[in-house]
Parts: structure tokens; sequence; C-alpha cells
């Protein structure tokens, strides 16, 4: 081959290299040093074998409905391959999760269109429509002040400011009121029930301490002497039972009578 041959040939522009301003946007990849730290290719070679263990499994099982309809599967063996199965889709699990600590998703805007791909943490709300309902009640707040100047927009907002204002000061003056003609005095914050005298607490307190004595200790539970009633008699199978003529009744462990 000559000079002038090896010349053309080494001009000819290649076919498959990009021309022009076709060229391909060149897709940024993780340097090797950090795929070797990271075991990217191991895991993906992990994934890939997790995938076509399970897709063995599941061409045995149509194998064995092709060649017999009524036939069943050794379930021994299957139980065993389900068993490796979830515990290599386990353990590749797990590695993702420390692989996923290193990459990071820093969110510009989150709207209606892009919360659905982004995690629920990012979000600035619990649900999509939120945002929307929220952008169109600002819209419709801002719709009579936007082609406003601002020393317009400044006094519109401020005169809505004091229309709130004068709102929640004429409702606190009917709630006053209200309270006044039902005679529920004035509002002091959580506190509203009547206050007790020490005469009424300490009342209180010793009918507190007569209702602990009676049913811990059956302390008060007898009847007094004027609310006795007598009986000429008892019947057959209370007389070994309770005393008769006096009411100081025991009240103590009696299980053993009836054994």
């Amino acid at each position: 081959m000559d000079a002038a041959a090896l010349g053309a040939a080494a001009g000819a522009p290649n076919p498959a290299a990009p021309v022009g301003g076709d060229q391909q946007p060149r897709t940024e990849r993780l340097s090797a040093g950090v795929q070797q730290q990271l075991n990217l290719e191991g895991m993906r070679a992990r994934a890939v074998g997790l995938y076509k263990a399970i897709s063995r499994i599941l061409e045995d099982f149509d194998a064995i409905a092709r060649a017999n309809p009524n036939a069943s599967p050794k379930w021994q063996d299957v139980l065993g391959q389900f068993s490796m199965v979830s515990m290599e889709l386990f353990n590749i699990v797990e590695d993702i999760k420390k692989v996923s600590k290193v990459f990071v998703v820093y969110p510009r805007n989150v709207n209606a269109e892009n919360a659905a791909i982004l995690p629920v943490m990012l979000s600035s709300k619990l649900l999509p429509e939120m945002e929307a309902e929220e952008a169109t009640k600002r819209d419709n707040l801002l719709s009579g002040i936007t082609n406003l100047t601002v020393s317009g927009q400044i006094e519109k907002l401020k005169t809505r400011i004091d229309m709130i204002g004068s709102a929640c000061e004429t409702a606190e003056k009917v709630i006053a009121e209200s309270r006044k003609n039902y005679g529920l005095g004035a509002r002091q914050g959580a506190n509203l029930g009547p206050t007790l005298d020490k005469a009424q607490a300490a009342k209180i307190q010793e009918q507190e301490g007569l209702l602990r004595a009676a049913v811990n200790y059956g302390e008060g539970l007898r009847v007094p002497g004027d609310q006795r009633q007598m009986y000429s008699s008892l019947p057959s199978h209370l007389v070994d039972v309770l005393p008769f003529g006096d009411g100081a009744h025991n009240f103590g462990d009696n299980s053993g009578l009836f054994l």
C-alpha cells in the first residue's frame, strides 16, 4: 500500500465516532476508586445472581406444570431454594443500606410534580395535594395585590391585618359578654373551677380517709347499736356462722369453715 492510500485511510472519518453537534451528553460516573471502595461491581454481580436464581425457580415451576399439570413439585427442595434466595436478598438489602448512606439528595424545590419521586422525609408536606391546596390559597390571597407596587402591597396587607385584628377583638368582646350574662366570670386561664376553703378541704380529706379505711381494712362497716335489728332466731344454715346478739362481726379469714 503506497503513502497516498495510507494518508487517505488515516484522514477518513470514523462512522462510529460522533460528528459535530451530534455528540451525546457525557454521563457522569463514579471514579474507579470509589466504585472499588463501595464494592459496586460485586454487589451488582450478587444482584444478577439472585435474579437468575429466582428465574430458575420460576422456570422449574413452569416446567413441572407443562410436563404434568397434576404433578406436585418437591416442596422440600423448593423451600430450601427459597430460604437461600431470601437470605441472599436480605444480605443484599443490608449492603445497599450501607452504600446508600454515601449518596445524599438535596432537592431545590418540592412540588406536586416531583414529590412522588422523592422520599417522604425530603418533602415539605405529607401529601402533594396539600402543597397544591396551599398554592391555590396563596394565589387567591395575592391575586388582588400582585399588580400593585411594593408600597401599595404593604399598605393593603396592613389593612387586611387590621381587619383581622378588629375581628378578633370583636369576638373577644362577644365571648366576655356571654360569660358575664351566664355568670361564668372572666377567663383566667385553665383554672375555671370554684375554689375550696380550708373547712371544705379538711372535710373532703376526712371523708377520703374513712373511705380508704373501709375499703382496705373494713373499718366503719359495723352497724351502730341504735340501728340494729334484733331477730328472735337465725336460719339454721347461719346459726354456726353468724353470732347472735351482738353486731361485732368478725371479717377475718373464714375460708376454712366451708372445707
